[in-house]
């Protein structure tokens, strides 16, 4: 299984990782003697978790648990017909009589006329379409070929399975805990995340750091959810702010939940890193995770999934210059190797660990009306290493007087206590909680409209809590933790959607929302934001240094690293929106199918936006069917980056030196004097036209062309030098603004082939960002870099490839082989480096030790493979992009 590192970040290399996962299976035994078991599988043998069986003429049934087994307890003596059902696949019937002892029956699946491919949700609000017949992109992975991936990472697990789905390593403050993703190019919150086809509230991290347009960018993180309450994911790889609103400009996600009544599912996964020969390694990684099906009542069902994971730290880097310089200079001899001493700073994945769950629930009323609910908690904890502050490098080590009123008193040096240096380090605490309530059914009032009325809740939160930092300014009195402001997101949402067949042809969607999002910055203790007693001493001269007028060196004014959020930038920040829309999908006949959508949202603070889909299928049979789109769509800017204050520390990239960057809302006073404004939507307009083909038993092949072309792009700007005279704790700013245009293009190449016993597929993407000039300026600057531009058309690769072949030697064992291919990327920090194409090879070998009990051994980047080493940081301790 593969444990891969995409190569443009703040992380070290990529590593081999081995991995062992034990699964077990446990199915729930009725308490009565007459029990129906069985299994379910595709023509090839291949067990189909969560597929139906039912038991005619009672209510009852049960779901097939990840072996493809199945249990109905409680059942009468007597003659029955049982009936298995999965989608993309035939349903099938068959007698059976249970007497004393119970009953087995298994069944084989054949695919459906619709060529095997599983029937979505996502995308179409019309019931049987099927990713083949769809007039969009739409993939679709079920329970088991995720569970195939073996990576304790669900983003990773996404990536490997979506062609233009990128996820970067973590990087840099918040964004070590919340890892930066993207789909086709576009940063995360051009991404709507649904789950159950819901709404998933977004994160309360704003990314300082990230590849390519992630900087500023608030998306969702999926990392919250367990994967093993996962039973299937949907992709649609289009534009769809006409059908499901803001966000969904790259495309959407949608997570659907695992609804087994029955059946118990372990999963314990442990793997350890390893390095080459005299590198530090050997962390290990554990995950144990467990699922439960229960029933609720006669007619529902409760299925509550859990997980835990550890991840230590990981560091590939080498020692920072200065420490390493530092430590010969401070040991006795003066010639000690220091090779082996701790880095000073961590270069790698910072530690993560926590506990996610998952709870999806319900109840059939009658025979037309459910009610049901899902949602999640989550606790996680991660630890984050800033940069060094290198003695002799770093303003907080200068001198400063005794007593800030009287030089001639003597100074005082926090170099004293750190001869060395210190490291700040960031701990992140987050909790994540979500609810949804609803009720759905059919034929409203007699008039044969379907509708589903819901209401949800989310929330994200993150606990800041900095050590082993100071603030100079407060001099010996400085504390070393601070606890610097936390950060909240909070999503509600109102719905009430309403589908109707006007005839076997004809299918018309309607419906409205109303959503209010806040979000909450929280104050920091006052050492964390305030200036202390020694703010001014460097208007004073230092008697300890020869001179008429030599000043004390101006102290930091906030805790180093990441300075708290001042009373001044806390508050609560809320916004309103309601929106209305309608979609009819027409099949004008067997090949020829039309999806007209629209949707209206009014929002509080910027007005109203209007948008529109318009998407065709045409069918040559298995020969092709061909497809495309054209869409509007827009982003709006969240609450949070409208309103963010704060202060992030970064670096020269040729000095090496800490910059103190303030980050100011866009309307703030000091934002406005230098050319800031209020934020406005972006818009975008989307573009696709591809074709799927069959013309092969068994092959599966998609291939579809895309162009996003995205205006008011809201992007965080350059570091800009405050005014002299401001109070400003810090001299640049940088402010989100509307100024760049984006235009991306690119192909997503799907194939999957079934050969019996061999399965064969292939992912590929390629992808081309290009900033259109010239930019809108901000007091008379481009808001981004030549340099940063570059990184926006460069950072990611040009083309990703992930080709698995999966076999099955016999009925129990089983091996997969996974290739990830990444195309050259570049990085520009002070100067430009090209990072070379990079294949990984993950194996996995799968064991099937009984029904019950399976046992998985495998290797990520089993060939060690690393990226190309780099100058640029070659001095911070950091050879690897």
């Amino acid at each position: 299984m593969s444990k891969t590192h995409i190569l443009k970040t703040k992380q070290g290399g990529t590593m081999n990782k081995l991995t062992l996962i034990l699964s077990v299976v446990i199915l729930c035994s009725g308490l009565t003697a007459q029990t129906v078991s069985g299994s379910v599988t595709d023509g090839n043998g291949n067990p189909l978790p969560g597929a139906n069986v039912a038991l005619g003429g009672t209510e009852k049934g049960a779901a097939t648990d990840a072996t493809g087994t199945y249990t109905i307890s409680e059942v009468s003596q007597g003659s029955y017909t049982l009936t298995a059902s999965y989608i993309g696949y035939e349903d099938q019937s068959k007698g059976i009589n249970v007497g004393s002892d119970g009953a087995t029956l298994n069944f084989s699946l054949n695919a459906s006329a619709l060529s095997g491919a599983e029937i979505l949700v996502t995308g179409t609000r019309s019931a049987g379409r099927s990713s083949m017949k769809s007039p969009t992109p739409i993939d679709g992975f079920n329970e088991l070929t995720l569970r195939r991936q073996g990576n304790g990472d669900f983003t990773e697990t996404v990536k490997n399975q979506v062609p233009s789905f990128n996820a970067t390593p973590y990087t840099g403050d918040g964004a070590a805990f919340v890892r930066p993703t993207s789909m086709r190019g576009l940063p995360p919150d051009n991404i709507l995340v649904l789950t159950n086809s819901k709404r998933r509230h977004r994160s309360a991290l704003i990314s300082h750091f990230g590849a390519a347009m992630n900087v500023g960018a608030q998306g969702v993180d999926v990392g919250m959810i367990p994967s093993i309450a996962i039973k299937r994911l949907e992709v649609l790889r289009d534009g769809a702010s006409a059908q499901y609103g803001s966000d969904a400009i790259a495309g959407v996600m949608n997570f659907i939940l695992k609804d087994n009544s029955e059946g118990i599912e372990i999963h314990s996964t442990s793997g350890q890193w390893m390095t080459a020969p005299n590198e530090r390694g050997g962390e290990m990684d554990v995950t144990l995770a467990g699922n439960i099906g229960l029933p609720l009542g006669n007619n529902g069902f409760l299925n509550v999934s859990a997980e835990y994971s550890d991840r230590p730290e990981l560091s590939r880097g080498n020692q920072h210059a200065s420490a390493s310089d530092g430590y010969k200079g401070w040991s006795a001899s003066g010639n000690q190797d220091v090779s082996d001493w701790q880095t000073a700073m961590n270069w790698g994945r910072p530690e993560n660990s926590g506990f996610r769950s998952v709870w999806n629930a319900g109840l059939k009323i009658n025979d037309n009306v459910e009610a049901y609910s899902f949602g999640n908690y989550a606790k996680t904890f991660g630890e984050y290493s800033f940069f060094l502050r290198a003695a002799g490098k770093s303003g907080a080590l200068t001198a400063i007087p005794l007593d800030p009123a009287d030089p001639s008193k003597g100074n005082f040096s926090w170099g004293d206590t750190y001869p060395l240096g210190f490291t700040p380090r960031l701990e992140g605490h987050g909790n994540d909680f979500s609810t949804v309530i609803g009720i759905r059914g059919e034929d409203l009032g007699g008039f044969g409209v379907d509708y589903d009325f819901s209401g949800s809740y989310g929330s994200n939160y993150i606990h800041y809590y900095l050590k082993n930092s100071l603030n100079l300014s407060w001099g010996p009195y400085s504390p070393h933790n601070f606890i610097i402001g936390d950060l909240k997101q909070e999503e509600s949402n109102l719905n009430a959607d309403f589908t109707y067949a006007l005839s076997d042809a004809i299918n018309l969607a309607f419906g409205l929302e109303k959503r209010e999002e806040i979000y909450t910055m929280y104050e920091g203790q006052k050492e964390s934001w305030m200036a202390g007693p020694w703010a001014m001493v460097h208007l004073l001269n230092d008697p300890a240094i020869p001179g008429d007028s030599t000043k004390y060196t101006a102290p930091g004014l906030a805790a180093n690293g990441m300075p708290g959020t001042s009373p001044d930038a806390a508050g609560e920040f809320a916004r309103q929106n309601t929106a209305y829309y309608a979609d009819a999908e027409w099949d004008l006949s067997d090949d020829l199918l039309i999806l007209v959508a629209a949707r209206m949202e009014d929002f509080s603070d910027f007005g109203a936006t209007t948008n529109f889909k318009l998407a065709g299928r045409y069918s040559l049979g298995n020969i092709a069917t061909f497809r495309g789109s054209y869409s509007t769509g827009f982003r709006a800017p969240t609450p949070g980056q409208s309103n963010y204050t704060g202060v992030v520390t970064s670096f020269d990239g040729v000095t090496g030196m800490q910059i103190q960057e303030g980050t100011l809302k866009p309307d703030d006073p000091l934002s406005v004097l230098m050319g800031g404004k209020a934020l406005v939507p972006e818009d975008a307009t989307n573009t696709s036209f591809g074709f799927t083909t069959s013309f092969l038993p068994n092959l599966n092949l998609t291939v579809d062309m895309y162009n996003i072309d995205v205006t008011n792009k809201i992007i965080k700007s350059r570091s800009l030098t405050v005014p002299e005279g401001s109070s400003a704790s810090f001299t640049d700013i940088a402010i989100y603004t509307n100024s760049v245009d984006t235009k991306t293009s690119g192909i997503d190449i799907v194939a999957v082939y079934d050969m019996g016993k061999t399965d064969i597929a292939l992912a590929m993407n390629t992808n081309s960002t290009e900033v259109v000039l010239p930019q809108r300026q901000v007091n008379g600057v481009n808001p981004v870099t030549d340099g940063g531009v570059f990184n926006i058309e460069n950072n990611l690769p040009k083309i990703r490839l992930t080709a698995t072949v999966g076999h099955d030697i016999n009925q129990n064992l089983s091996a997969l082989v996974r290739i990830n291919y990444y195309g050259e990327t570049k990085d520009e920090r002070g100067t430009q480096e090209v990072v070379d194409p990079t294949q990984l090879i993950d194996l996995e070998l799968r064991y099937n030790m009984s029904s019950n009990l399976s046992m998985v051994f495998g290797s990520n980047n089993i060939l060690n493979t690393y990226p190309t080493e780099i100058a640029t940081r070659a001095s911070q301790g950091m050879p690897y992009p």
